[in-house]
This record gives structure tokens, C-alpha cells and sequence, in this order.
């Protein structure tokens, strides 16, 4: 019996996304055939996941050339290749895949990773809320990755409820977080207090105010050390800002790392700044790691963290408060250890095995046409 096959679309795609697609492809391959369509740029790393790539000139922002092309790439993929569902993954994916799985009759199930209405705060903001108002109709179904994701595509895009499934991401829980490796290669003693973020670095991540609440703290805790793991766009303006506040020798930039959960063992403090999060996957993977957690009170980071007892939650774009809720933590052990516990607890709840699992039943349902009912 041949199995169903699913055409996974993504725009170009760092860290989550690409890590959510690679354990979809991985732990799903028994029950479905996988194909990716994604810019070429990025065939070989979804090669390496073990399934079939289709090269689409797809880019991240929206680009009438390249998008025409892309539209007309996948329109002949999905006419030549059989498909039983068309998976994309955020809005750039959505944008293209919803029109053309509709064309061809084929179901569109798209899954929101973060704010929609993040790319509002870009200069074609309205242009995007607007193409999304008029498509949203066009998708056989959505995943949300958190409740109030779910609560935004009814209220501003009327999208029926019955029409969304909310499926968190997973975790891996690691087993022996190591926190000497990763303080084996910072230029900081294997003593010294760590503050630590990790994430893309990329506006919407806020890491601009996780470097002033550095240069905060500097002032009164001269002996602190910080890390940002992480790579992204913003590199080179973060690494200037940090120098110009006189961290050089204070905050070391750690780059892109594989062995993220070590890291996140190292920290006493783990901070997520952002300004705008999907679900707050990171923060998740700290809990896990045995780190207590300072985030932005926005998006699933609302939802994960309950202020004052798995991690505490302050203003976005402050770093004032940044700074202070660290201050706390750093003041007081019991509290460290509390919430510490409390985000251990929390971290279990969201499983690799569970996210799977939801979504093979979903993928099944739509493809035997019991979804939506």
C-alpha cells in the first residue's frame, strides 16, 4: 500500500522551523512519504533529513518575481506529483502554498509558528495583514503552536475554530545536560556567574535589550559574565552595540551551537527578550535544562510561564526590568531553586512524542477526509 504524500513547504528557514520539519520527516516517514519544496539554497540541508526536495525560488520577504516563480514551480510539482496534503509552515509558506494546493484540489494545512502580525511592524506591515485576511480562507486547516496564536486567526483573520488544531512544539528532554562543556570553551572561569541568552538574531528576538540590561547589571555586578548563543542578521549591529557599551571583555558571542541544552545547563540565569514569540520554545528548553528563566511577558511565553513559579515575566523591550528581575534571582537562591523546580515540571509536559503524535492523527484525518468535521 502506498503511503499518503505529503508536501511540506517553508520559506527560508533557520533553527525552530527547520528543526520542527526535521523531526516531522523523521519520526513520521513510516506512516508518510515526505517531500520539501524550499529555496535551493537549502535543498541539501533538508536532503539530509532523508526525503525527495523541491527546489522552489522561494524568499522570506514577499517578492512578485520570485514569488510568481515559485507559484508556477509548485503548481507543476503538485500536478505531476500525487500529493494527498500540502503542508506550509508560517506566512511566507501560507502565502503561496494555499493558492496553488487550492488550484490543484489538494488539502492545505498550514501551521503558525509566531505572530502573523509580527510582519506588521514592517514597512509592507498593512500589505501582509491584508493578503493573509484574503487567504485565510483558502486552507483546508491550521496547527497553532499555542492557544493565543489560535485566538488571533479567529478574531482578526475570522478563521472558524473548527478549523484549528493547537499542537505545541516538543522538546527533547536532555538526559545529562553537560554544563562544563559548554564553559570549557568561553574565554570566562569555569567560577564565573553566567547570564545567558540563546536565539536567532533577528529583530523580533529582542537581543538588543538583553545587551543594555548586560551593560545594567555590569554597573553594580562587575564580575558577572554573559553569552548570547546564536546567529542571525543582527550579528555584526549586536557585537557594535555590545562594544559601545563596554562589554567586550564581559559578553562573548558563542555563534550558532549544537549543543545548545550544555550551554543552557551553564547559565544561572537564562533570559528570552523578545518582542514578539510564537510559543517560546527556548525557554521551554532552559526549564528542561535546570535553568531558571527570565522572558518578555508576550506570546506563548505568557502561556508557558506563570510569573513568580516556573520563571518570571517582565515588560518587552524593557531592560530596566530585565535587569532587575535577573538582580532577583541572582538575590535570592530559594527562588532560583523554586522556580527552577517548577519549570522542570512544566518542560515535561511538552514532549516530542506528543507533538508526533497529534500531528500523525491530524494528517490522517485530512487526508481520509475527516478533518474538518
Amino acid at each position: 500500500m502506498n503511503k499518503p504524500r505529503i508536501l511540506t513547504v517553508v520559506r527560508p528557514a533557520e533553527g525552530g522551523i527547520r528543526a520542527h520539519i526535521k523531526t516531522l520527516v523523521q519520526e513520521l516517514h513510516e506512516d508518510f512519504s515526505f517531500s520539501v519544496a524550499c529555496p535551493p539554497e537549502q535543498s541539501a540541508d533538508f536532503k539530509e533529513y532523508g526525503c525527495e526536495v523541491v527546489p522552489v525560488p522561494m524568499r522570506a520577504a514577499v517578492h512578485p518575481v520570485h514569488d510568481l516563480r515559485a507559484l508556477l514551480q509548485m503548481h507543476k510539482n503538485l500536478k505531476n506529483g500525487s500529493y494527498s496534503l500540502v503542508h506550509a509552515h508560517g506566512f511566507k509558506a501560507a502565502l503561496l502554498a494555499r493558492p496553488v494546493a487550492g488550484y490543484s484540489h489538494i488539502p492545505c494545512l498550514v501551521t503558525v509558528h509566531g505572530d502573523f502580525a509580527h510582519a506588521a511592524s514592517s514597512p509592507l506591515g498593512p500589505v501582509y495583514r491584508r493578503a493573509e485576511a484574503a487567504f485565510a480562507g483558502w486552507a483546508t486547516g491550521y496547527i497553532t503552536v499555542a492557544d493565543w496564536l489560535a485566538e488571533e486567526l479567529q478574531a482578526v483573520y475570522s478563521v472558524d475554530g473548527k478549523r484549528i488544531a493547537v499542537i505545541p512544539n516538543g522538546i527533547r528532554f536532555p538526559a545529562f545536560p553537560q554544563a562544563g562543556n559548554a564553559k570549557a570553551v568561553l574565554p570566562f572561569s569555569s567560577a564565573d556567574v553566567v547570564i545567558g541568552t540563546v536565539a536567532r538574531l533577528a529583530p523580533q528576538k529582542g537581543i538588543e535589550y538583553f545587551i543594555e540590561a548586560a551593560a545594567l547589571l555590569s554597573k553594580t555586578n562587575p564580575d558577572l559574565r554573559f553569552v548570547v548563543v546564536g546567529d542571525g542578521p543582527q550579528r555584526r549591529v549586536l557585537e557594535l552595540l555590545s562594544r559601545n557599551l563596554g562589554l567586550t571583555d564581559k559578553l562573548y558571542f558563542a555563534g550558532a551551537q549544537q549543543n545548545v541544552a550544555d550551554f543552557l545547563a551553564g547559565f544561572t540565569v537564562f533570559v528570552q527578550p523578545s518582542i514578539s514569540e510564537g510559543q517560546g520554545i527556548t525557554a521551554l528548553e532552559a526549564m528542561a535544562a535546570g535553568c531558571p528563566v527570565v522572558a518578555s511577558a508576550v506570546g506563548g511565553l505568557r502561556e508557558l510561564i506563570r510569573h513568580g513559579d516556573n520563571g518570571l515575566l517582565v515588560p518587552p523591550g524593557e531592560p530596566q526590568a530585565l535587569a532587575g528581575a535577573v538582580n532577583r534571582l541572582l538575590g535570592d537562591e530559594l527562588l532560583r531553586a523554586s522556580l527552577t523546580g517548577q519549570g522542570l515540571t512544566v518542560a515535561r509536559r511538552y514532549s516530542v512524542a506528543e507533538m508526533v503524535n497529534r500531528t500523525r492523527a491530524l494528517y490522517a484525518q485530512i487526508v481520509e477526509g475527516r478533518w474538518p468535521a
